[in-house]
C-alpha cells in the first residue's frame, strides 16, 4: 500500500487499509446514503460491489483508499482510482454524521487532491448525485464543475447523476 500517515487539526489521514476499513465503508455508505436520502437497494448493491472489489484492483502505483481518523473512530473515506493520461477518478466519499461540519470532508477531499497532484494526475473527475446538497456546494467551492448530468431513477426518484470535472 502506497503509506501516508499525518495528523492535521487532531485529525489522522492515512492511506493505510484492511479488510475491516473496507468492510465498514461498504456497511456505513449503505447505511448513512440509505437512511439520509433514502437511496435504492441498486445503489446498495452497486455501491457495495464497488467498494468490495477496490482491493482486488488496487494498484499503490496508481489508486489510494485515503481515510479520516477523528478521537480513534472512522470519520470519512475517499478512494481515487488512477485511469490513463492523467485522468483520475475520486469515488466512494463519505464523512459521518459527528463530523460534519468540523471541516472533516473538506480536509479529506483537499487531501485527495493534493496526492492525486503529487502523483502526477492532472485532471480529477467523480460522480454524485444533486440531492446531496451539502456536498455539491463544497464540490463547487473546490473548483469543480459540473460537466454531464444524467437522470437515475434507479437510484431515486427524480435524482440526476452529476460528473464534476477539474484539471489540478
Amino acid at each position: 500500500q502506497r503509506k501516508m500517515e499525518k495528523m492535521v487539526n487532531d485529525v489522522l489521514l492515512t492511506t493505510v487499509f484492511t479488510q475491516e476499513d473496507i468492510e465498514y465503508s461498504k456497511k456505513r455508505h449503505v447505511e448513512i446514503f440509505d437512511s439520509e436520502y433514502n437511496f435504492s437497494e441498486f445503489f446498495n448493491k452497486y455501491a457495495t460491489q464497488a467498494i468490495d472489489n477496490f482491493p482486488k484492483t488496487y494498484n499503490p502505483e496508481k489508486d489510494f483508499m485515503l481515510i479520516a481518523k477523528v478521537d480513534g473512530k472512522f470519520g470519512g473515506t475517499i478512494t481515487l482510482i488512477g485511469e490513463e493520461e492523467g485522468n483520475a477518478r475520486l469515488r466512494f466519499f463519505f464523512v459521518e454524521p459527528f463530523t460534519r461540519g468540523k471541516g472533516v470532508g473538506k480536509l479529506i477531499f483537499t487531501t485527495a487532491m493534493s496526492m492525486a497532484k503529487d502523483m502526477g494526475y492532472s485532471h480529477l473527475y467523480f460522480s454524485t448525485y444533486n440531492v446531496l446538497k451539502p456536498a455539491r456546494n463544497m464540490y463547487r467551492n473546490l473548483g469543480f464543475v459540473i460537466t454531464k448530468e444524467t437522470p437515475e431513477d434507479e437510484v431515486l426518484p427524480g435524482a440526476v447523476e452529476e460528473i464534476w470535472e477539474k484539471d489540478i
